[in-house]
């Protein structure tokens, strides 16, 4: 049968996605049409399966791109494919293949691409990236224009994690390419731009790919600049110069920038949240009422205000934006009381309460920063003595891949299917508790139509058992960009792909 578009209805409040797929192709009218934007974090690889960092996904969905995309409301978009149908048992997908789509090479996208990129992620793909396909059995072609999934069971959330506009695992990669390059270091897809060249902690330049099937959706400026810079001071100084047109400022930041004329500043209320990743395999984690003792003794309104100045809301594992989510005075455990918090770990045996180490993600952010130094003095209310190891990008991962921490601070990126902001996270903490999985098993076998509801009910199951994490706030995001840019949309997945419709005056 047909399978119609996929909703889950109120999934978000914010309204539709500001899509790039909307305005007609032109440069803007600028003699270079190029467009320099600030980032403060270098991507890790440019392999779209080897990387959980939310901020080196942002350059791989600039080049490449899915068969399907998920807007914020749950609606599937037709990207690489034009249609698909699904079996009444739900477990295999067909999907056609559009006319005519070339690679930035100019050649062209076929069935077989598609089956190389999805048995290169289950062959090599980092466990995070396989882990949204981890009930997939097969990927074969059909003819020349169709491709089938094959699911080892129903999986509710299928199409909406090959939707992701982060396009982890789901990027289609040319089998013919992969062959002579290295995904990690280089990039060739179908998106509006291909790469030029990459100068390691220092930027990534990108040009308009001419080849794109879709001349409405093609980069509207000619050349797309990139530049690493992990000071937000010198980003905001470069912006006023000129030597940059868009950067994504901290609250700091967008304070700074109040008042100037020549700078225009675009808030997005992101369902970015902040949490603490806990390695339940280890004591005392592994005791629940440690861990609720922890989530206890974290004031959310005060480190909305004390790390992220204000600008965010106190949130659970769904934020608060998921219309559908439980309600976070409905949370045992999502509440502020250093007494129970004190009571639960006495109950647990330790009355004098306990010492742990933080992970720490030193450099990221001065909210981050900030929210380590907030929480150490927060938990040593309930005698939960924190001590602070800053860790740079590469030391932070390795410890979060190797699952080496106790307790680590963290921050997850919009989840085009919302069971990824509640799905514990293979090889970073302990067993997954047998009812938990239970419930996520018939969340994920139901129908779309039910799938929010039973989310609701794992969201209430893990507050209880404060497991795979603790979360703490959805933080605000802003945009800032020159007299330069005459048009920026950016949406609240804060996906990149909106630079593509960025227009120059």
């Amino acid at each position: 049968m047909s399978f119609q578009f996929l909703r889950i209805a109120g999934l978000v409040a914010m309204g539709l996605l500001a899509s790039s797929y909307s305005a007609a192709q032109q440069d803007g009218g600028a003699k270079t049409g190029m467009l320099v934007v600030a980032e403060d974090v270098v991507p890790q690889t440019f392999d779209p399966t080897q990387s959980s960092q939310i901020r080196t996904w942002y350059m791989w969905q600039l080049v490449y791109e899915g068969l399907v995309r998920a807007d914020v409301s749950g609606k599937i978009l037709p990207v690489l494919a034009t249609q698909w149908t699904v079996d009444a048992a739900q477990t295999t997908y067909d999907f056609t293949l559009r006319e005519g789509v070339k690679f930035s090479d100019g050649t062209p996208v076929s069935p077989d691409d598609v089956v190389f990129s999805f048995q290169r992620l289950s062959e090599k793909g980092l466990p995070y990236a396989k882990d949204r396909f981890k009930l997939l059995d097969s990927v074969t072609k059909v003819d020349d224009r169709r491709v089938r999934f094959k699911l080892k069971q129903p999986d509710a959330g299928f199409l909406l994690n090959l939707g992701s506009p982060f396009v982890v695992g789901s990027a289609i990669l040319s089998q013919k390419w992969a062959q002579t390059h290295d995904p990690k270091r280089e990039m060739m897809g179908t998106g509006p731009f291909k790469m030029v060249s990459y100068t390691p902690n220092q930027q990534l330049v990108l040009k308009r790919n001419d080849a794109h099937w879709n001349k409405e959706a093609a980069a509207k400026v000619s050349d797309l600049t990139i530049r690493y810079m992990p000071e937000q001071s010198a980003q905001i100084a470069a912006l006023k110069s000129g030597q940059i047109d868009l950067m994504f400022p901290s609250a700091e930041g967008k304070l700074q920038l109040k008042g100037d004329p020549s700078i225009a500043v675009v808030q997005v209320p992101s369902t970015n949240t902040i949490r603490l990743n806990i390695a339940t395999n280890k004591a005392p984690f592994n005791n629940v009422d440690v861990r609720r003792a922890i989530s206890l003794a974290i004031n959310r309104p005060a480190m909305v205000q004390g790390a992220f100045l204000g600008e965010a809301v106190p949130s659970a594992q769904l934020p608060p934006s998921y219309t559908w989510a439980p309600k976070m005075d409905s949370l045992k455990y999502h509440k502020y009381d250093v007494a129970q918090a004190k009571a639960l770990l006495a109950k647990a045996g330790y009355p004098k309460g306990i010492d742990i180490t933080l992970n720490h993600l030193a450099g990221w952010s001065t909210y981050l920063d900030r929210f380590a130094e907030l929480l150490k003095t927060q938990l040593a209310q309930a005698d939960i003595r924190v001590t602070i190891q800053a860790n740079q990008n590469a030391v932070w991962l390795d410890k979060q891949n190797k699952a080496d921490y106790e307790i680590m601070d963290n921050e997850y990126a919009f989840q085009a299917d919302p069971l990824f902001y509640l799905m514990p996270r293979p090889g970073r903490q302990g067993p997954n508790p047998p009812e938990l999985d239970a419930l996520i098993a018939k969340a994920q076998g139901g129908s779309a139509d039910d799938y929010a509801s039973q989310l609701a009910k794992v969201a209430v199951m893990e507050d209880d058992l404060v497991f795979p994490d603790i979360t703490i706030a959805a933080r605000h995001a802003w945009v800032a960009y020159s007299g330069k840019v005459k048009s920026a949309k950016p949406d609240p997945t804060l996906s990149r792909t909106f630079l593509a419709g960025v227009t120059l005056k």
